[in-house]
């Protein structure tokens, strides 16, 4: 009896866990040497223009919140993997009502594969 309690909990939170998980793959994105992407010459703009709508504190408080460089550094792996283009993969699973051209993705990408600064 506990152990197919324990069964099911593990199964749940399994499903749990995959599907919050981005379905994308990495990009391959890279940092190229003199890359000039920064929070204030792109990050700032891409996220108020096509995240924090949904993924702010303000917003409809999905998670992760992008609001703030730190949470975006702190998640860009599965940013990367859900809206990024890259060598390897171009992922458009976010944003869900916005169209974002290739070009944007694939400066997300480098954005992300350098750090976010």
């Amino acid at each position: 009896m506990i152990g197919s309690r324990l069964s099911s909990m593990f199964a749940l939170g399994a499903a749990v866990i995959a599907a919050c998980s981005s379905g994308g793959e990495p990009t391959g994105s890279t940092c190229p040497e003199g890359s000039t992407l920064t929070y204030e010459t792109f990050g700032r703009s891409f996220l108020e223009t096509h995240c924090t709508k949904c993924h702010s504190a303000a917003g409809r408080g999905e998670s992760p919140a992008l609001d703030s460089v730190a949470n975006v550094r702190a998640n860009a792996t599965s940013i990367d993997s859900a809206a990024a283009a890259g060598p390897k993969a171009t992922n458009t699973e976010m944003p869900e009502d916005s169209d974002v051209a290739e070009a944007e993705r694939r400066k997300l990408g480098e954005w992300l594969a350098c750090g976010a600064p």
